[in-house]
């Protein structure tokens, strides 16, 4: 089973991230291929309303043949944990063990939708933890895909510190992944592996009203959710920077301007602690899935 430090080896410093609910199939598929030619080592996807995250990483795994694809992230409110974890092990076994696993415990409004209740967010995921550790597996031996952890406060943080190889918090400044980093690390005890932490970093490549108009409501659209806008009073931010999505939340939160700004805030979030950086592309017209701005921070 991959550790921490293997893990991170794999996953290399800097990754895609996308949403691909709103692009045709075919699309998806050429712009998987894509990212593993521009020599990223890793694609992540996410799970929302749309399209059925396993299958559609069954499709991705079938079409490319070196880049690790991740799961960020699964919410524990779509399936229960023993079809959570054969989904993991059946996507790793079609992808040869290029698969990463991620849960989260998603928002209540997500959970709502699915027509659940939203429970206790540690109690719930620590007991869909236990489930998933316990799944039985009657299928071909497979190697054990990782396991990372959506992750925003400090219980959440901790609990994925030692119950999974890292976490991935999402919507983030670096001044916030600094604070994670210290978090993790924290949590375990002397000589025990250090956590893996990988960051999410929504860019676009590109300045003017336009970007700037996409960046405002690319992060508006989260600031209904209570367990983001909890994060990022935390962070330092006051209600007046979410409820207006001022200008010094965007420049915290999302990356803009030419292919060396870009990386310079992808260098900054690791030095602030991030070991792998999964960079969310962005168009200027707010569009995800930019090849455009993929290329610019490629390896």
């Amino acid at each position: 089973m991959s550790t921490p430090t293997t893990l991170g080896a794999t996953l290399g410093p800097v990754g895609i991230w996308a949403a691909l609910d709103g692009i045709p199939a075919d699309e998806i598929l050429t712009f998987a291929r894509s990212v593993e030619d521009l020599g990223f080592p890793a694609l992540w996807i996410n799970e929302g309303s749309g399209r059925e995250p396993f299958a559609l990483l069954g499709s991705l795994a079938r079409v490319t043949a070196r880049i690790s694809l991740g799961l960020g992230v699964a919410t524990v409110y779509a399936r229960d944990a023993m079809a959570a974890h054969a989904g993991a092990r059946t996507v790793n076994d079609l992808a040869g063990g290029r698969f990463v696993m991620g849960l989260g415990i998603s928002h209540r409004s997500s959970a709502n939708v699915r027509g659940h209740d939203y429970s206790a967010p540690l109690t719930t995921m620590r007991a869909y933890l236990d489930a998933y550790d316990a799944a039985p597996w009657t299928g071909p031996a497979v190697e054990e895909p990782p396991l990372v952890l959506a992750a925003l406060g400090p219980k959440m943080l901790a609990l994925a510190a030692t119950r999974t190889a890292g976490a991935f918090p999402y919507l983030v400044s670096a001044s916030m992944v600094r604070s994670a980093r210290q978090t993790l690390d924290a949590a375990v005890g002397a000589g025990e592996e250090r956590p893996l932490l990988i960051a999410s970093l929504p860019a676009v490549l590109g300045t003017g009203p336009a970007v700037r108009e996409a960046a405002r409501i690319t992060i508006g659209r989260y600031m209904g959710q209570p367990n983001y806008r909890n994060n990022l009073t935390r962070g330092g931010f006051t209600d007046a920077d979410m409820d207006t999505v001022s200008d010094n939340l965007i420049d915290a939160l999302i990356a803009t301007g030419d292919a060396d700004e870009l990386r310079a805030r992808i260098a900054a979030m690791h030095e602030a602690g991030a070991d792998h950086v999964t960079v969310i592309p962005l168009a200027a017209t707010g569009r995800q899935a930019s090849l455009e701005t993929a290329r610019a921070v490629a390896p």
